[in-house]
């Protein structure tokens, strides 16, 4: 029997602005589709009121992800929230500085449950305003977890909490499987088949289940966006990548049945110890997938990002926070 696929709606334009990232660099050149946060006035001291020429700087970076994903057709524009980042002050200051409304989001997705791409909820929340919003996860993100240091260290994960959602005009849409956003604009990929076998997960992460902790190293709640450009190439955003980003890219494709990978934007999760060993088998199959745009960011890490820069130099585009990235349909 054949698969039956589940194919988003084909979109003109999908703009992707980086909210919450590790990484700013107000200097840094713009490319052909990079849409670099520039100084301006606003950054600009008033006289006499401070010694610090970028004493007015409001963008901040912080260890966490959050993107907003605009798709437009036919003249008519969605907006959603991919993640929210690590802090209740982070996201809600960087959205005022690039000028975004939370009340203008149709919309949230979130990658996973881990902090540093939940935690800026509640901030977020209190802005909303009362309407009917969407907030997409798997029902493992509210999982209490830890990670176990091979010294016996244990690092705490919070995790966000139904209480935190439960207010009327939240719609929470707890979904294992794939789902549709606005107007089936953006597909959300829901858990990731896990394809390769170098990608085997973060061994030493622990969930909370019933009250007794047990392994998790596949974190079956990690979940991806997926857009596709009038054509039929997709543009595919990520959070961590704890599925492998190689998976995760796959599963992209294979949802749809749409094979062309137009940019691949987020975290990979290939820094440290653990993941460091796999660098180059990742860098080998994204050379074989060959997206037109590959955007690393948050988790990826320092190593793998300069091997997916040398390897694929037209590909590369280094992100930064406050960078938009224009990916239009072809004439």
């Amino acid at each position: 029997m054949a698969q039956s696929h589940v194919i988003p709606a084909e979109v003109d334009e999908v703009r992707v602005t980086t909210v919450v990232d590790g990484v700013i660099d107000v200097l840094m050149a713009g490319t052909e589709v990079a849409e670099r946060y520039m100084l301006g006035p606003k950054w600009l001291p008033v006289v006499g009121s401070s010694p610090n020429p970028l004493g007015n700087m409001h963008l901040v970076a912080e260890h966490g992800f959050s993107a907003l994903i605009k798709v437009i057709r036919g003249g008519s524009t969605s907006t959603v929230l991919f993640d929210t980042g690590v802090s209740q002050s982070g996201l809600p200051n960087n959205l005022d500085d690039l000028e975004i409304k939370a009340p203008d989001l149709q919309a949230i997705i979130l990658s996973h449950g881990h902090a540093d791409h939940s935690l800026g909820l509640p901030g977020l929340l209190q802005r909303l305003g009362a309407r009917n919003l969407p907030l997409v996860l798997h029902p493992d993100a509210y999982l209490d977890r830890k990670i176990v240091l091979p010294d016996g260290y244990e690092l705490q994960l919070p995790a966000p909490r139904k209480a935190d959602f439960q207010r009327e005009y939240i719609e929470v849409i707890e979904e294992t499987g794939s789902c549709m956003l606005v107007d089936g604009g953006i597909l959300v990929s829901g858990e990731v088949a896990r394809r390769t076998e170098f990608e085997t997960g973060f061994a030493i992460h622990y969930a909370n289940r019933g009250g007794a902790w047990e392994p998790d190293p596949l974190i079956m709640d990690d979940q991806c966006a997926i857009m596709n450009l009038r054509g039929q190439r997709l543009v595919v955003i990520t959070g961590c990548g704890h599925a492998g980003i190689i998976n995760i890219i796959q599963n992209a494709q294979a949802l749809p049945g749409i094979q062309t990978i137009h940019a691949v934007i987020g975290g990979f999760h290939l820094t440290g110890g653990l993941f460091e060993p796999i660098i180059p088998a990742t860098v080998s199959a994204l050379q074989e997938i060959g997206p037109r745009y590959i955007v690393p960011g948050h988790c990826t890490g320092w190593a793998a990002t300069h091997r997916i820069a040398q390897a694929m130099p037209e590909a590369f585009i280094q992100n930064s926070v406050g960078t938009e990235f224009v990916f239009r349909a072809a004439d």
